[in-house]
């Protein structure tokens, strides 16, 4: 995964508010082209104010394959749906094991119409009953699959948080007070006494890329404009101690 620049999470988190109604599918094509990946796929429940049985569904998937998915039930069979919303931690499709039966079928029809054979997917879990699953795969050998899935599960544990929040303000939910990270927190209280991204890094022992990810999280969950915009919000929320 050596062609992936650190930039490239960030790049994609700004991005994320230019999503408009259902242009999830663009932006999703361009995350999967960045990343190298086969297909990529949101599947929100109860961020439309229906039930899971009308989900919300954005995936760069062949529409031939989600018609046959659809025709022949599959959602029945699929273990990243029937798996996926009980765990807390992505899901490796390793952890499947090897399939037998129908769901052999599943595996290897999905392959003929593209789908990888290795994938991650990271579960999310609202506050409102909403949740989603954001899975990505890939066809990489397993070598190369041990390294890159530590790249997937730490960018797109944030990118599906930040994406399901932003379906569902354009579904009409009301924003709630921003929650941030104890980490989030900190970075944003040492931004807020004049440190740089670096300074922080070198204080907080993190890698500067780290600290800009979560300095972006917390500027997308205040809905600011820059870090001084963010801290100039989180003070006013009283989320922040005054410098000594």
């Amino acid at each position: 995964m050596e062609n992936i620049a650190d930039s490239d999470l960030m790049d994609a988190l700004s991005k994320i508010s230019d999503i408009a109604d259902r242009s999830t599918i663009r932006f999703l094509k361009d995350v999967a082209s960045r990343y190298a990946l086969n297909t990529i796929a949101y599947f929100g429940v109860s961020v439309t104010g229906q039930n899971e049985t009308d989900p919300y569904l954005a995936v760069t998937y062949p529409p031939e394959w989600v018609a046959h998915y659809k025709n022949h039930q599959y959602v029945d069979v699929d273990p990243v749906v029937r798996l996926g919303f009980r765990r807390l931690l992505p899901l490796d499709w390793d952890e499947f094991g090897k399939p037998t039966g129908r769901l052999k079928s599943f595996f290897g029809e999905a392959g003929d119409f593209g789908i990888g054979s290795r994938g991650l997917t990271v579960p999310v879990h609202g506050r409102r009953g909403d949740g989603a699953l954001f899975s990505v795969t890939s066809d990489i050998s397993a070598r190369d699959w041990a390294s890159a899935k530590l790249l997937y599960m730490r960018d797109f544990q944030v990118l599906a948080m930040h994406i399901h929040d932003h379906v569902l303000g354009i579904e009409g939910h009301a924003s709630e007070t921003a929650s941030l990270s104890p980490r989030e927190l900190e970075c944003l209280q040492w931004i807020a006494e004049g440190k740089t991204a670096w300074e922080c890094a070198v204080i907080l022992g993190l890698s500067q890329h780290t600290v800009r990810c979560y300095l972006e999280s917390a500027r997308h969950k205040l809905h600011a404009t820059s870090n001084t915009h963010a801290v100039s919000i989180a003070h006013r929320a009283g989320l922040l101690f005054d410098p000594l």
